[in-house]
């Protein structure tokens, strides 16, 4: 697909899909909506998905490819949360770019917390991490 083309539809289809993002209960549900809402780029997602996150079953390339090209704020979370919660720190800049430090660590997170490691922060994934990081919260601060 032309690089112009696929510029037009992400501006074109960008906020429903962030929509979709915001909206879905899950992989599936965020899967179908976004088949349903923005064919056109569907392709071209699902390629990105395969490309970014290889180690994840062809059913959530579309689900990944979404997450990395619409969804920067979440993304930033993911890394500030990710250099908070894994020893060594990877020391992530936070960008909003899914690129493959931040597949890696997010790998290492599932890896540690026992969890399929495919690279995507899906919402199996963001509710570990969200669990780990309140757990963090709830402990009475250490005294000097």
């Amino acid at each position: 697909m032309d690089p112009l083309v696929i510029i037009q539809l992400a501006i074109q289809y960008g906020p429903a899909i962030k929509e979709i993002i915001d909206a879905a209960i899950s992989n599936d549900d965020l899967a179908a909506k976004v088949k349903t809402v923005a064919a056109p780029l569907v392709g071209f997602l699902e390629g990105l998905g395969a490309k970014l996150f290889p180690k994840a079953a062809p059913a959530l390339h579309l689900v990944g490819g979404v997450l990395a090209a619409f969804d920067p704020n979440t993304t930033k979370w993911l890394q500030g949360a990710l250099n908070n919660v894994l020893s060594p720190s990877p020391n992530l800049v936070v960008d909003g770019i899914y690129g493959p430090r931040t597949r890696a660590a997010v790998e290492q997170f599932q890896k540690d917390h026992g969890l399929v490691i495919d690279g995507i922060a899906g919402a199996i994934t963001q509710a570990a991490l969200g669990a780990l990081l309140t757990k963090d919260q709830t402990k009475p601060a250490a005294v000097a």
